[in-house]
């Protein structure tokens, strides 16, 4: 399925043992691209280390470069087939005569039940609470999320600039992304958001906060989507909608739950920030 893995595996000479991890990936290349070596391992009912030397055989490093790398062979994938089925002219013309026909209310009320389920599948209570304790621990948290993602990143800037230090969100004008991004470290963190089509900007955004040793918070909506690969925390789900956009409602279900998460675990340590808010708020009716 992938040429360019394909072609690895013929070239390099591999055991018994490593022919068998080569013929798992190529049939599950999808799965292998988020699969940690120790599943892979148990899967398999092999050593840990014959996924280590499996990796090294085919040339790389160890297993972390080898799955970096077939996570980009499969975008790279994907993006060959095209993604006109994406494109908002398409899924416009592709639903546009269905509307009529439907229930609209129910459709979506169906759509949206099984997005957010599918955000509850894949997110586990464990997840929500390493992400929001690295983003508390962290010294600046920088939140990234463009055109129809702006929503979502708007929301979480609210909510955590009004529990937290130190958090920004991605400005618009004359200051760009890299601009912004420009001070982020080791001891900060990336909160980024994007969905098919994926921003490009986006992902270089990742990949900048990556380099620079941050801790990336991905919400997007599978585990080979071109952000994932910068994650250090993962969140998937759905976006799908009966009309040319993509449903940001399982998104904000998300960000809500990782907003609640972290309200949790601070207590009432924001209760000064919340009165001096709420004194000039007041003052304006800015509610």
């Amino acid at each position: 399925m992938i040429p360019e893995f394909q072609e690895l595996v013929k070239n390099a000479k591999l055991t018994k043992k490593e022919r068998l991890v080569a013929d798992y990936v190529l049939a599950n290349f999808k799965d292998a691209c988020f699969i940690t070596s120790t599943s892979l391992a148990k899967t398999l009912e092999i050593s840990h280390s014959s996924i280590i030397r499996f990796s090294r055989a085919l040339g790389f490093s160890g297993y972390s470069e080898y799955q970096q790398t077939i996570r980009k062979y499969y975008n790279n994938y994907i993006s060959s087939l095209g993604d006109s089925a994406n494109i908002p002219t398409f899924k416009l013309a592709k639903t546009a005569d269905l509307l009529p026909q439907r229930s609209i209310r129910d459709d979506i009320s169906i759509i949206t039940q099984d997005n957010i389920k599918s955000a509850i599948l894949n997110n586990s209570d464990e997840l929500f609470a390493k992400a929001s304790e690295k983003i508390i621990q962290s010294r600046t948290k920088y939140i990234v999320g463009n055109r129809g993602n702006h929503c979502v990143a708007s929301f979480l800037s609210v909510i955590l600039k009004d529990t937290l230090p130190y958090v920004f969100a991605e400005p618009s004008g004359s200051c760009n992304t890299f601009d912004f991004l420009s001070d982020i470290g080791k001891n900060d963190c990336l909160i980024v958001i994007s969905y098919p089509r994926y921003s490009e900007l986006t992902r270089l955004a990742a990949e900048l906060a990556y380099k620079k040793g941050a801790a990336v918070i991905v919400l997007t909506d599978t585990p080979t989507a071109p952000l994932a690969q910068y994650a250090t925390f993962l969140f998937t789900h759905t976006v799908n909608s009966i009309s040319f956009f993509n449903s940001m409602i399982p998104s904000l279900y998300t960000a809500e739950v990782l907003a609640t998460y972290i309200c949790k675990k601070i207590g009432k340590q924001n209760t000064e920030k919340l009165q001096l808010i709420d004194e000039y708020t007041s003052k304006l009716k800015l509610y």
